[in-house]
């Protein structure tokens, strides 16, 4: 990890924006099953209370808000996967390029006894693990936290 700290640092901005669009994904997504409760609780349980244009027009309302939450996270998902992408494109070939520089910058007995593709496989192992270790950190480990948040503070909310 220490390795690799000073590669991830160089990144730090997109990173954040990263998980920003992660944090938004996530929020947005746990906000459809509460305006779905609102429909249910404040329409579908209680209807006659309603004269027919005022239980049309909140339905509507909820629905256009489940639609519109629906949408931004969406978008704010293919945002983060773009960024993710970037982030982890531009550290893989730095380090990739890197490793390939350093392999090259060593004598020729380190590697004569080695094939002739082994160094470049590691290599390339080293760069797809690094890309597979930051999507994951930030697709589920991140987003986990976050929901896990949400949730907590809307039991708080519901509960006191």
């Amino acid at each position: 990890m220490r390795t690799l700290y000073p590669y991830i640092r160089q990144y730090w901005k997109l990173g954040i924006v990263a998980l920003l669009l992660a944090a938004t994904n996530q929020i947005f997504s746990l906000l459809d099953p509460l305006i779905f409760r609102h429909i249910i609780d404040e329409y579908a349980t209680r209807y006659k209370e309603y004269t027919t244009s005022q239980f049309f027009r909140g339905v509507s309302i909820l629905l256009a808000a489940a639609v519109g939450v629906a949408f931004v996270s969406r978008v704010a998902k293919n945002f983060q996967d773009y960024f993710v992408n970037v982030i982890t494109q531009r550290l893989g070939a730095q380090l990739y390029s890197d490793g390939i520089r350093h392999s090259l910058a060593l004598p020729y007995a380190a590697f004569e006894d080695q094939r002739s593709g082994e160094t470049l496989g590691k290599l390339q192992k080293v760069r797809s693990d690094v890309e597979k270790f930051i999507a994951a950190f930030v697709n589920v480990m991140f987003t986990t936290l976050v929901g896990v948040l949400f949730v907590m503070v809307y039991a708080w909310k519901v509960h006191w």
